[in-house]
């Protein structure tokens, strides 16, 4: 145990330093990123309900096929559903980690170092789109 005090003394002194204007920037940083988290969950959370719609309505489809006895559009519809739960089930669990990637944070020691780390999520945003 002894062997440990002078690491144990060390850390402590190195983590009370104080960068004068860093917890500013920290917290900016921290806001940024929770801002991106955010718009990126909101995304998730939209496109999620738009693949329900669309699996909802292609099950609709193919149960219509299915009581006309039109097997061949019965076998489409079949698999554009299958496509549709598959992208439905995708967006979810974006949806799924996106609220864990806000809420975890909240929960650790650390928030504010955490939520800093997701500020250049934003760039994301930037795609070009042609």
């Amino acid at each position: 145990m002894t062997a440990l005090r002078p690491i144990e003394e060390l850390l402590r002194t190195r983590a009370r330093r104080y960068v004068p204007g860093m917890d500013f920037l920290l917290l900016l940083l921290a806001i940024l990123g929770f801002l991106a988290v955010l718009r990126l969950s909101a995304v998730a959370g939209l496109r999620a309900l738009g693949r329900g719609v669309e699996a909802f309505l292609a099950r609709e489809v193919s149960e219509a096929h299915a009581r006309r006895g039109d097997i061949t559009a019965l076998q489409a519809a079949r698999i554009t559903r299958t496509k549709t739960s598959r992208a439905r089930l995708y967006a979810v669990l974006r949806l799924a980690l996106t609220v864990a990637l806000l809420v975890v944070p909240a929960l650790s020691p650390w928030p504010r170092l955490i939520y800093a780390t997701y500020a250049p999520l934003w760039l994301l945003f930037y795609r070009r789109r042609v």
